[in-house]
């Protein structure tokens, strides 16, 4: 979001993991005593904000607020806002859904893309495999928790490397170790050039992956891989920037054995944080460390 005296306008992506449409119908913060979701309209060479009543975001699709469309505005600022604030934001949904997020204050304008995303959108086009495109890229927030490295407390205590990372859980039957072999054959495929990634696991379950446990579990496909065990309140805290899902299914067990639905794709981060491209579950190996060289030969 855009710092001003009096007003400012939030930008953002919402993803609806979900098969029903939603409708974002309203957005409150602390920060503005008005808030209203906004339409940017052109008349020839004529720019109008008109108010919109909602923003509907399909089933399994992602809809971003955005400098020339929709967007949020922030009218009549409680207070000034410089760059590096954070404040929340309430998203009220038609379901009766709410979600806080946390929008971080910046001086520079939002940009829908940089040299290297506009670089990747032309390999794309010329078929080049390099993942689905983070068009405009997201500088992911920080976070600090528990991992299996003694010297790793903070996501970015990995920067200076690339990072593959997924969601899941140990007790995940299925999706989590398969995507785990996938990165172990990524990674071979990589050759000397896995040196330059971290293939990195943060657990959506912490009551149970305790992270003596997770190091034995990630060993079993490789030593170096890094996990994460992060509580609710951290992945809460992280969720606008990757659009990951997850949600216990307590009705199906015990208190001590049930599952959770969570979402399968893969994130990659750049060197400095900055979320780039996402891959599918079941993206072949070959191709995951294929996109990966490019990235690493176009930086």
């Amino acid at each position: 979001m855009r710092p001003a005296e009096e007003m400012s306008a939030a930008y953002l992506e919402i993803t609806n993991n979900g098969r029903s449409p939603q409708q974002l119908i309203g957005v409150e913060t602390a920060a503005a005593n008005t808030v209203e979701i906004h339409e940017t309209q052109m008349d020839g060479d004529m720019m109008h904000m008109r108010p919109a009543a909602s923003v509907n975001i399909p089933g399994g699709e992602t809809v971003k607020l955005e400098p020339g469309g929709k967007h949020i505005m922030l009218m009549g600022l409680t207070a000034p806002l410089a760059a590096g604030d954070t404040i929340l934001l309430t998203l009220t949904f038609d379901s009766g859904a709410a979600l806080e997020v946390e929008a971080v204050v910046s001086l520079e304008p939002v940009s829908e893309t940089d040299a290297l995303t506009t670089a990747a959108l032309r390999a794309e086009a010329d078929d080049v495999f390099v993942g689905d495109i983070a068009n405009p890229p997201v500088a992911v927030q920080d976070f600090s928790a528990p991992s299996t490295d003694a010297d790793v407390t903070r996501l970015s205590d990995l920067n200076g490397r690339w990072r593959l990372i997924f969601f899941g859980y140990m007790h995940c039957p299925d999706f989590c170790p398969l995507t785990l072999v996938d990165y172990k054959n990524a990674k071979a495929a990589l050759a000397e050039a896995a040196a330059e990634v971290d293939f990195v696991f943060i657990s959506v379950d912490a009551d149970r992956d305790a992270i003596e446990l997770m190091q034995a579990y990630l060993a079993n496909f490789d030593p170096d891989f890094v996990g994460f065990s992060a509580d609710d309140a951290t992945l809460a805290h992280i969720q606008p920037d990757y659009g990951f899902y997850y949600e216990r299914r307590l009705d199906s067990g015990s208190d001590a054995v049930y599952t959770i639905d969570h979402s399968t794709r893969s994130y990659l981060l750049d060197r400095e944080g900055v979320l780039r491209t996402t891959f599918a579950y079941d993206t072949d190996p070959e191709l995951i460390a294929g996109a990966l060289q490019w990235y690493l030969a176009h930086e």
